[in-house]
């Protein structure tokens, strides 16, 4: 480029490649700040409610609260595949305990997402509990799926679908 007085002067041009990838990188930031966080709902809330009752209701043997969130007709699919009712799903989680069955970590749930359908909801998480059997220490984690109905205005659980996690990260 030629300047006043005859004086060449190089002129340095930014590639254009890298003013759009600084022009994007601003873009993105500014998207994400103006992102505000996801609120959950009333029902997302009541269910996951729902959903540390079961957890606990399991870890101390607790019929009556089992009965109270299972609605009378649920299906439950076991982890091996077998299938149960209502009263065979709280005798399996709540019957006379074993005198050999002692629990060495509480039942609990993580990864937990909530979908809500009006008045149906979808929970999917990982239990894990551990427990001494006859000496014998034993730690488990499955996956699950709750199907809830609203019925009479009350959440129950009508579906229970329990699999082996098989990407257990050792």
């Amino acid at each position: 480029m030629r300047l006043k007085g005859g004086k060449e002067q190089e002129v340095k041009q930014v590639p254009s490649l890298a003013l759009a990838t600084v022009l994007m990188c601003c873009l993105a930031f500014s998207q994400t700040q103006d992102k505000k966080p996801v609120r959950t709902s009333k029902a997302e809330q009541q269910v996951m409610a729902l959903n540390r009752a079961w957890a606990d209701a399991v870890t101390k043997g607790d019929a009556a609260a089992l009965n109270r969130l299972f609605a009378d007709d649920i299906i439950v699919t076991s982890g091996s595949g077998e299938i149960r009712n209502k009263a065979g799903e709280i005798k399996d989680a709540a019957d006379v305990p074993d005198p050999d069955f002692i629990w060495t970590r509480p039942f609990t749930t993580e990864s937990v997402q909530v979908k809500i359908y009006k008045d149906a909801a979808v929970v999917t998480g990982l239990a894990k509990w551990g427990f001494k059997y006859k000496g014998q220490d034993v730690n488990q984690e499955r996956r699950y799926t709750h199907m809830y109905v609203k019925q009479r205005g009350r959440w129950r659980i009508v579906a229970q679908q329990i699999s082996s996690n098989l990407y257990k990260k050792s």
